[in-house]
């Protein structure tokens, strides 16, 4: 990383004088063609491979080109991973905090839905009609301030859970998913579960919040304090093209589609500054990509039900 650089190593960034204008053009310009190349790049691996379409309906595809792309350019260009969220510097604490995170926001999910009794399809988005929308909103609301008030205030019991513990614990949660599909006698849902959990979660965190957001703080610095929490313009920028993404979840570009699901572009850019958020007060990736992996698979579970 150039010297000077602002950029969250370890969730407290040091104030040092922004770059210039052409280092910040050069950011935001590396980082749209970046995403346009990686958006592109999977498209044309879903038809034009064999098993694409299979590969695409497990979001293995999307996740893994952002992956590939992130430590390719990362290697090639010699940035510090940790710069961009990717070190292990307190992986363990991270690793903790990603799990803590994932069951408090289930938890109070789950339980905010059924005291408003509300069913809905995580996978689409809201709208003015949705039955209930006002109660969903509210629990979205108070489950995602919840965990950043986990994130904002280090616990030390946090610190102390052993990662012999944890990582168990990260999968024997991921494996509610297959578990129960298989209760409910539906289609295997392993290969689905690991998939949401790192192709998705981990692939689109690595991405977006790792190279996106920190690609854009290193050139514009993270002049902003709110909360506690000092960001720079990468956490929009990111959070922008994050929902940009869902956008063109429905665009296809070798067959001549061009249908844009804009609201489901504008509720998603409001996930991609939590996840962000996360990011920059962490200085880490990891408790971001536990977090939305696990979202991911268990957005899936109501639909395995009778």
């Amino acid at each position: 990383m150039r010297p000077g650089a602002s950029i969250l190593v370890t969730g407290k960034p040091e104030p040092v004088p922004l770059h210039g204008g052409f280092d910040r053009f050069a950011a935001i310009t590396e980082v749209v063609l970046a995403f346009g190349l990686v958006h592109v790049s999977w498209q044309a691996l879903k038809y034009f491979i064999m098993l694409g379409q299979w590969f695409a309906q497990k979001n293995i595809i999307p996740g893994l080109t952002m992956v590939t792309f992130t430590f390719t350019v990362m290697l090639l260009s010699r940035r510090s991973f940790a710069a961009y969220g990717l070190g292990t510097e307190r992986w363990s604490y991270h690793l903790n905090l990603g799990l803590v995170c994932s069951l408090t926001l289930i938890a109070v999910d789950a339980m905010g839905l059924v005291v408003i009794s509300s069913h809905f399809d995580a996978r689409k988005p809201l709208d003015l009609h949705t039955p209930g929308i006002a109660g969903i909103v509210a629990v979205a609301l108070l489950s995602r301030l919840i965990v950043l008030l986990l994130v904002w205030k280090k616990r030390g019991v946090i610190e102390r859970i052993p990662s012999v513990i944890t990582v168990p614990a990260i999968f024997a949660l991921l494996s509610v998913l297959p578990l129960v599909a298989a209760h409910f006698h539906r289609p295997s849902m392993w290969l689905t579960a690991l998939a949401l959990f790192f192709a998705s979660g981990f692939g689109e965190e690595i991405f977006f919040r790792g190279y996106i957001q920190s690609r854009v703080d290193q050139a514009f610095g993270c002049p902003f304090r709110l909360l506690g929490l000092e960001f720079g313009p990468g956490l929009l920028v990111s959070s922008l093209l994050f929902g940009l993404v869902h956008v063109l979840n429905t665009v296809d570009y070798f067959h001549g589609r061009f249908v844009f699901a804009w609201w489901w572009g504008v509720q998603t850019s409001f996930v991609g500054l939590f996840f962000g958020c996360v990011r920059a007060k962490t200085g880490s990736v990891l408790p971001g990509a536990i977090l939305h992996g696990m979202l991911d698979a268990f957005a899936r579970i109501p639909y395995l039900l009778p």
